[in-house]
């Protein structure tokens, strides 16, 4: 049997793609993307907590939602830290297996986060008919806000070492994957995904449809709102902008 496990990601990271095929291959039910998001199925878990903050009732509340075992993928940005920790904590105990999904290019997933924002081109059908309209002429992008795009970066840069040093403290260590490096060359993605099923404990030769699955995983990259990136009057200045505030890797403000 499999474990069932998290995936622990950003938005715009091509997390979705990557959940959706080992969601068809786990055993473990599958739930909603983003579970704990507030209007999702365990936002109540994250509601329960902001109206009493015990850890303690945390904690059992998150293991009652985790009792099926469904799997999860998870933008850890998007939830106050405690509650991160309740769920690797519980989870952990539970048997759950960890997997870190990032992104070199973090100046295109901010753009591309601020580009779906404003568009509201969450997916790859919105964002299609964004791109027609402005290619036609019947819609305009406005420009980019840059300051909150950096306040952004910097918020998902400390993000990511406060999250890093929860597994190091828990000794959690998950499998860590780069978007680039399923996405990228053909081959290289399906080396990298046959060693997260193993890790998962998933034997992809029991699914005869298995490399059909794959291949067409590997050729969704992500949402595409990159053809949309033409079309915003300030894209050359928010890329600079931003590409000096990764490169710098600034001190961060304090988390919630």
């Amino acid at each position: 049997m499999s474990s069932p496990y998290i995936i622990w990601t950003l938005r715009r990271t091509g997390g979705t793609t990557l959940a959706g095929l080992l969601a068809t291959l786990s055993e473990h039910p599958g739930v909603e993307h983003e579970p704990f998001n507030a209007e999702r199925v365990f936002g109540e878990v994250v509601r329960g907590w902001k109206a009493d903050p015990d850890p303690e009732r945390l904690k059992a509340h998150m293991a009652e939602v985790l009792a099926p075992r469904p799997v999860i993928k998870h933008c850890h940005e998007l939830l106050p830290h405690a509650l991160n920790r309740a769920l690797a904590r519980v989870s952990t105990r539970m048997g759950y297996v960890h997997v870190v999904l990032d992104r070199q290019a973090e100046v295109d997933r901010i753009l591309s986060l601020e580009l779906a924002r404003q568009t509201g081109a969450w997916g790859r059908v919105e964002a299609w008919r964004v791109f027609e309209a402005l290619q036609s002429g019947e819609r305009q992008i406005g420009p980019i806000d840059i300051p909150e795009a950096l306040q952004h970066l910097r918020f998902c840069m400390a993000r990511r070492r406060v999250l890093r040093g929860l597994f190091d403290k828990l000794g959690i260590v998950p499998f860590e994957v780069l978007f680039e490096e399923v996405y990228g060359a053909p081959e290289i993605g399906r080396e990298k995904v046959r060693a997260l099923l193993d890790f998962i404990g998933i034997d992809p030769g029991g699914f005869p449809d298995y490399e059909a699955q794959l291949t067409e995983a590997l050729l969704r990259k992500g949402q595409n709102s990159a053809r949309l990136m033409d079309f915003v009057p300030n894209i050359a200045a928010a890329r600079r902008k931003l590409l000096a505030a990764a490169e710098t890797g600034r001190p961060q403000e304090a988390l919630p």
